[in-house]
Formats: C-alpha cells, structure tokens, sequence
C-alpha cells in the first residue's frame, strides 16, 4: 500500500533531524560556552575550552621569547601586562583551516572594528630554525606568556608539540567610558605525535587559542573603610588590611582611585597622633622573592609618600614596610586569591 507523501516527507525530515543531532552531539561546543561579543568565529570552528574572568591578567607579548643556552635562562622579553575582564577560548578549526587563515581571518575582522596590531610571529615551520620569529622552539613562547586559564592537555601537551604556530596581538584604544581592548590569537597545527581523536584533534587539526582582555580598574568589592572602623580594627584584630590602595600591575605609583582610602588613612593617622603605624605593602607570589620584596617596599613607601605629600601627616607618625608574600590571608593558587593578598595593612607600634 502506497504511504500519504506527507506521510514520507515528515519521516525523510525526522532522519535528517536525527542525523544532524547525532553529528552534533560528536562535535559541540563545550558545555557553558559562548563566542565572545566582540569576535566572530572561524565558520566550522567548535570550542574546546572556554574560562571567563570578572577580573584577571593577562600577558600580551611584543616581542620574541628566547632561551639562551649559554646562561641557561630565558631572555628578557618585551611585553604588555593587562588587567581587566579577560574571555579565553580554545577553538579546534575545520580539518582543511591552516594557521595563516586563523591568522590572518581574525586580523581582517578585528582590524575593520578598528584594532591595530602589535606583534605578530610565526614558527615558520621550523621552530629551531631562524626563521622562527616567535620563540627558539621547545612550546617556550606558548609556556611564558600564556600563564592564566591553562588547558593541561591542549596547552601542556598538543600545542608546544607543533612545528606549525603563529601569534597576533592586537589593540583597540579606548572609547568613551571604556578602557583598552586587547585580542591575542596563538593557533597551532597538531603533529601525528600529539594528536587527540577523543576531541576531534588529528594531524593537521589547528587549535586556536583567543584571549580578549577589556581593560578596566578592578571593582572595589571591599567598601572603604572610614577611620572609626580602621581605629577599632586596630584595637581588637591589632592590624587593619585595606584594599582600596590601588596599583598597576609591577608598579608603585598609587592610582587615583586610591583617594578616598587615603583621606580615612589620614584621619586616622591624624586622630591618633601618638601612635606610630606601619604602612605594610603586600603582594601576591607571582614573580620572585626579590622582585616582590621591593615591589612591596616601593609600594609602601609610595603610600606613605602620598599621605605625607598630599595629607598633611607628620612623617614621623608613619614608617613604611614590605614583606613581599610573606604573609598571605588566602592561598596564591588562584586570581581571587592572589587579589586578597595584595594589600596595605596598617600596624600600630
């Protein structure tokens, strides 16, 4: 008996509907995943990692990263630290995508939303070769400067086995009310060695990784503290620790933002004439022992500086001290972390 042609057409419909889920459900993006607002993606291109940030830093290279087998170190390299909301995605590209149209798909989209490039670098698919315009091989580019949302497979393992990488910078100046906008792209071609079929990653497969970092100073979720509730800290806990100093990152100078801690940290200084106090500058442990020692040092005197300079406070009244990481109040294993211990504490004495 003949079936009703509508009949035929809804199953024909209902098969394709079944095949494309099935298809999808082997290939989808990562589960609470997005593109960010700013970017289009690469068509056929399917996300593998995704990791967002209110607040966090990230390193925007500028020029090569260069191990020096005579001293055995990394050389200095140039770069741009920046902080604000940073999005970071890992994006595995369609089987015929090469790393140059990564590169240069991204580049002509960014550069028609007004972004200018910074640096640009390619492996030249012979990392130990001089043509390699990034790093002297061995992932050591991919290691130094992609330091925050570490994927240990991706990042650890596929992608420094490549022979076949390229980076982008790129920049927007700021607008209006809104801060910088910085875009990096790291995309790699999987060798036999490192590929991954569990994800869709075979030979020739690109990974690319895209952080956007908006610049922005970081919300002050700890409401300034007035003099009165800095005093009473000071009687009962013996130290106040105060987060409304602000800095840029490996930098001293104290931000305006910091003003209205500033203003209470005088009153109090001022309310309190016979009391000497510490201004105690504390960092987080990213860096060395040393670099962090002065950083904490300059940091403080720099807050000390201004409440003198700018306060009027007897500088008698106030000594400044560093101590690095030496007294963290979280652990360092994580942004929020790392955010409470940089600090200014005061210390009666």
């Amino acid at each position: 008996m003949r079936q009703p042609t509508t009949t035929l057409a809804f199953r024909l419909a209902a098969a394709l509907i079944a095949a494309s889920a099935a298809a999808h459900a082997v290939a989808a993006d990562v589960a609470g995943s997005k593109d960010h607002p700013i970017l289009k993606r690469i068509a056929g291109s399917e996300i593998l990692r995704y990791g967002a940030k209110s607040f966090d830093a990230h390193q925007i290279a500028l020029a090569p990263v260069v191990f020096d087998y005579n001293t055995q170190k990394i050389l200095p390299w140039k770069k741009i630290d920046a902080e604000g909301a940073r999005t970071t995605i890992f994006y595995r590209l369609p089987k015929d995508a090469s790393t140059l149209e990564c590169l240069r798909g991204y580049q002509g989209d960014l550069a028609s939303r007004g972004f200018q490039p910074l640096f640009e670098g390619a492996s030249g698919g012979k990392p130990t070769g001089p043509q390699n315009t990034l790093d002297n091989g061995y992932g050591r580019f991919l290691a130094q400067v992609y330091t925050t949302e570490v994927d240990y497979g991706i990042q650890r393992y596929s992608m420094p086995g490549s022979d076949d990488y390229r980076y982008l910078a790129m920049k927007k100046p700021p607008e209006g009310a809104a801060g910088e906008l910085y875009v990096t792209i790291y995309c790699a071609a999987m060798t036999a060695s490192w590929k991954d079929p569990a994800k869709g990653i075979d030979p020739g497969t690109v990974i690319a990784r895209v952080d956007v970092i908006e610049t922005k100073g970081m919300d002050n979720r700890m409401v300034t503290v007035k003099a009165d509730e800095m005093e009473k800290a000071l009687a009962t806990a013996g130290r106040v620790a105060l987060y409304g100093i602000l800095f840029d990152t490996n930098k001293a100078d104290v931000k305006p933002e910091s003003e209205p801690t500033l203003v209470e940290m005088a009153k109090l200084a001022k309310a309190k004439s016979g009391t000497r106090l510490l201004v105690v500058g504390h960092t987080d442990n990213v860096g060395g022992s040393e670099s962090n020692k002065s950083l904490s040092e300059r940091r403080a005197a720099a807050v000390v500086a201004a409440l003198t300079g700018r306060h009027g406070v007897d500088s008698k009244a106030l000594v400044p001290v560093g101590v690095s990481f030496a007294a963290p109040v979280a652990p360092n294993t994580t942004e929020d972390g790392r955010a409470k211990n940089r600090r200014v504490e005061l210390v009666p004495y």
